[in-house]
């Protein structure tokens, strides 16, 4: 009995595609979890509807939501320029770090090159509010703990109790003074 592949292609007859962010052509295909892709655009987890690349050599994979990423981003943490997104890290460098939740990245990055700042795809898209299981309210994204009034305090995660950087990103409650990292809201 033969066995059946996990990586399926979706019709033959569908033309090849071309993304800024990979030389070869790019053929729709379904992923299945099974298959522990990692997306080369967002470097998570792929599964679902996606694009590979259609030399067997080459084992580059984008989510479909990462091929359709916008090119040029005005993002209301970054007002004064528009980022663009990068298909690696800039001034090639072999990582950067997103100005958001403080880690590393080796991939697509919102970058703004007048002053150096840097997103993940991932993080320049959290919405503006979420729930968190851990508090009655929705929390609100906050850019910076410098923005929460908190004269010279460390900000601390509600969650986890580590401090949590000045320019990093964070989920808050005004009404509880309850707030939480990217990684500890994300996680939920």
């Amino acid at each position: 009995m033969a066995a059946t592949p996990l990586l399926r292609r979706k019709s033959s007859l569908r033309p090849c595609v071309r993304h800024f962010s990979h030389s070869h052509p790019l053929r729709p295909v379904d992923v299945k979890e099974e298959e522990e892709i990692i997306c080369s655009g967002c470097e998570l987890d792929l599964s679902g509807s996606a694009y590979n690349c259609t030399k067997s050599i080459c084992d580059f994979f984008l989510h479909k939501s990462c091929f359709e990423l916008p090119r040029e981003l005005e993002h209301t943490s970054h007002p004064r320029h528009p980022l663009l997104l990068l298909s690696s890290p800039p001034c090639d460098d072999s990582n950067f770090t997103c100005n958001a939740c403080g880690d590393y990245g080796t991939s697509f990055a919102y970058h703004c090159a007048t002053c150096h700042f840097n997103l993940h795809v991932g993080c320049a898209f959290l919405p503006k509010t979420m729930k968190h299981t851990g508090h009655n309210h929705p929390l609100a994204l906050v850019y910076s703990t410098n923005l929460l009034d908190k004269e010279g305090a460390v900000f601390a995660c509600d969650v986890c109790r580590e401090e949590v950087s000045q320019t990093s990103w964070v989920y808050y409650c005004p009404d509880c003074d309850y707030g939480t990292d990217l990684h500890c809201i994300t996680e939920c």
